[in-house]
């Protein structure tokens, strides 16, 4: 009994350090597997944080650019803010300063229309009143930087106004006048004098006679290759009556060419046309009493002149360029300021 008891201990024993080894074989093995695994973890772990502190790098640069455009925008946004309110402060200096700005550069416009008048169209009257209006525009600024311009302008006005002007309308009455007659004018047409009686060449028989036989003997002979009928008078220029109406438009056409000549100050133009219209009622009308008197008009609108003598400067175009380079020299130091 002992005996078994002991082997049966010692198979026991055997049994349970078999089962222990092969245990504790087991669990080396699945350490070392845990080991292996955790290590493979552990680097995947390493990998991940170093993409992630990568990742992070690099949202922490996209977000430092994005700072820097923020703030030069902001910057640019605050300098835009800067410059609005400089603008407005030197409109609101220009409101408060310069109220009279618009006034001078009305009137500065006005002067150069009434140049454009006075020696474009050669209208010395309107070219006044365009002056006067400048005048009274500058003289509701109330500015005494401006009273030379006022001084200018009215030495020009009073100039202008001492200009002998051209009584245009009255002349163009006058031009009206003949056109009107010229309807009722006659036309010359052709007058022949009766034919002189034929001479007599029946020789004489008296020998005192002998040289009227002579002429007579020739007269004779040369009828039969020569016939020569002689007329006393003047023979006049021959217009065919259906002609006559052409004629007498083209008359009236010179003398509205002329009146529209007047009114141009075409002063050349105006007595060529008169000249032709004085021809034609010499050579082709009647010389009765009325053409007379319509060739006297002609000749007496030919001596007139009908140009203005104009100034060739306005000393106001000139006084109002130096008010406005003054007036801008003022306003640039106050400008400055405000900025």
């Amino acid at each position: 009994m002992a005996i078994i008891a002991i082997i049966l201990s010692l198979s026991i024993a055997v049994g349970l350090y078999w089962h222990g080894h092969q245990f504790r074989e087991h669990a080396d093995t699945q350490l070392q597997l845990l080991k292996t695994t955790l290590q493979a973890k552990e680097q995947n772990l390493i990998s991940a944080q170093a993409s992630s502190n990568n990742q992070i790098s690099e949202l922490s640069q996209s977000v430092a650019g994005q700072n820097q455009a923020m703030a030069a925008l902001q910057a640019q946004l605050e300098l835009t803010e800067q410059n609005r309110k400089t603008i407005e402060r030197q409109l609101a200096l220009l409101n408060i300063k310069d109220a009279n700005h618009w006034r001078l550069n009305e009137a500065n416009y006005l002067l150069q229309l009434a140049a454009y008048k006075l020696w474009l169209e050669q209208d010395p009257v309107t070219a006044i009143a365009l002056l006067t209006e400048a005048d009274n525009s500058i003289n509701n600024a109330d500015d005494p930087h401006l009273l030379p311009l006022r001084r200018a302008i009215n030495t020009d006005v009073q100039l202008l106004k001492s200009i002998p002007l051209v009584d245009k309308e009255g002349i163009a009455f006058r031009l009206e006048g003949i056109l009107q007659q010229a309807e009722s004018l006659q036309l010359a047409e052709i007058e022949l004098p009766e034919a002189v009686a034929a001479q007599d060449n029946q020789l004489s028989a008296d020998s005192a006679d002998w040289q009227d036989n002579l002429a007579k003997s020739w007269r004779k002979f040369s009828e039969n290759f020569i016939t020569v009928r002689r007329r006393d008078g003047q023979v006049e220029a021959l217009i065919e009556p259906q002609h006559a109406w052409y004629l007498k438009e083209n008359l009236k056409l010179q003398l509205q060419q002329a009146e529209q000549a007047l009114f141009r100050s075409q002063g050349e133009l105006f007595k060529a046309k008169l000249q032709r219209a004085e021809q034609w009622v010499s050579e082709f009308f009647i010389q009765n009493s009325q053409a007379q008197a319509m060739i006297e008009d002609l000749k007496q609108l030919q001596q007139l002149e009908i140009v203005d003598k104009l100034p060739e400067q306005l000393s106001s175009l000139g006084a109002a360029e130096q008010a406005i380079k003054e007036r801008q020299q003022r306003l640039l130091p106050s400008l400055e300021g405000a900025e």
